[in-house]
């Protein structure tokens, strides 16, 4: 039987959590990196430095749904600072990583996604939304605007989603002809979005695009908001 293209993200995503969780969440430190602790200090400060570019924090009470969470970098953080935690992610084997890595999060639900939505979460059920180095690995930006239409379903009103994406297409371009090595994938290279497309994603989910930062890069950051009844 054919693979349909959510298993082959699933099945690419639990390779890499195999071969090397920690440098496929994060590749800044290298391969094989002793720096445990730099990991997950790293998680903290991108979450941060993030939250600061756009104007937002998270609060005790919210309830979070964070898109892509890997082995639980910035869920960790996310889980001492706001009431719940809904973490979701495309691969069973990083899930597992993240459960194993994270046993005392309490207050945290690790949910394995389809790949395409938010299917696990209900409606109006989270406060905050929260992704990011996700969807720049997407290989199709179509699949990314889904996501976004997702988050609207998913935002309380008065809800606000914070979310990285890339602006920048020729980043997501194989250079040299590539090779089999997993960095040449489709599924690491990814796509740029359109900010058109995402503010159209974003109306027809019932949202506001509200701040934009690093426009036409690949290190663009999104506020989207529900407005409160």
């Amino acid at each position: 039987m054919p693979v349909h293209e959510d298993e082959k993200m699933g099945r690419y995503w639990d390779a890499r959590a195999r071969e090397d969780a920690l440098y496929f969440v994060d590749s800044r430190a290298g391969r094989a990196t002793a720096d445990e602790d730099g990991f997950w200090r790293r998680g903290e400060e991108d979450l941060d430095r993030m939250l600061g570019l756009l104007g937002a924090a998270i609060e005790p009470s919210d309830r979070v749904v964070e898109i892509g969470c890997g082995v639980g970098r910035i869920t960790r953080v996310l889980a001492a600072r706001a009431a719940y935690v809904q973490a979701l992610d495309v691969s069973a084997q990083m899930l597992r990583e993240a459960r194993a890595r994270n046993p005392e999060l309490e207050n945290v639900e690790w949910l394995h996604g389809d790949g395409f939505g938010l299917a696990p979460i209900a409606d109006a059920s989270a406060t905050v939304c929260f992704s990011v180095v996700v969807f720049q690995h997407i290989p199709d930006a179509l699949v990314t605007l889904g996501y976004i239409r997702e988050t609207g379903r998913i935002l309380r009103p008065g809800g606000w989603a914070a979310l990285h994406v890339s602006n920048d297409p020729g980043v997501h371009r194989l250079a040299n002809g590539g090779g089999g090595d997993p960095e040449s994938h489709p599924a690491w290279l990814g796509s740029a979005v359109d900010l058109e497309a995402v503010r159209d994603a974003a109306t027809e989910a019932g949202m506001s695009l509200d701040r934009v930062v690093g426009a036409g890069t690949q290190w663009c950051g999104l506020r989207l908001s529900r407005a409160a009844k």
